[in-house]
């Protein structure tokens, strides 16, 4: 009787051992880029011990690892192609009205900006300067400004793949690869289908 109870113990320690373990050292993370899911309160661990929230605040006890300048480069860029986008699309919107699907990938864009915002927040990195809408172009037509959402699309899913490699920040990637996924696979058909 005592050897089985001895064994119940013993699993329920290794049992909360390896989810203590998998919390803090294996790394998870929940963040979801956009859609109707987006929660600015996701719990994400990096695999480095570290832990942090989605909102950019960090948990007691832990430190961060600074960036190296190339990462801070790279978050900043994404800064940029993600305010560029936003600007685009809200540009449209002035100019065509409330329509569709630009109303709706604006305030995805919008995320996507808080999302990055969040961790150079966390890291310390400035925040580069938004975009003129001068800048802007301008649209004869609604084909010429699906066309032009399409071509962003695509352009922005190619700059994370030019950034993601100078990224060992497992929590940076984490966004970087939810926002490229955002666009190749929600944003860019979206598009694809108003053409």
């Amino acid at each position: 009787m005592n050897k089985n109870i001895f064994t119940v113990i013993t699993l329920a320690a290794l049992a909360v051992a390896v989810a203590l373990g998998g919390i803090f050292f294996f790394g998870t993370t929940s963040v979801q880029a956009s859609g109707p899911g987006w929660n600015q309160n996701t719990t994400t661990t990096t695999g480095r011990g570290y832990r942090g929230t989605a909102n950019g605040s960090q948990m007691a006890g832990t430190s961060l690892t600074p960036l190296t300048d190339a990462e801070a480069s790279a978050l900043q860029r994404a800064i940029v192609e993600e305010y560029t986008a936003q600007a685009l699309y809200q540009s449209v919107l002035d100019q065509f009205g409330n329509v569709a699907p630009f109303n709706t990938i604006v305030v995805s864009e919008g995320q996507h900006i808080a999302a990055l915002t969040r961790l150079a927040n966390l890291y310390g990195v400035s925040l580069p300067a938004s975009v003129d809408p001068a800048s802007l172009p301008t649209f004869s037509t609604l084909d010429e400004a699906y066309d032009a959402g399409v071509q962003a699309e695509i352009a922005d899913a190619a700059l994370y793949d030019t950034l993601k490699p100078v990224v060992t920040h497992a929590n940076i990637l984490q966004v970087f690869n939810n926002l490229q996924s955002a666009s190749l696979n929600s944003h860019l058909p979206t598009f694809e289908a108003y053409q």
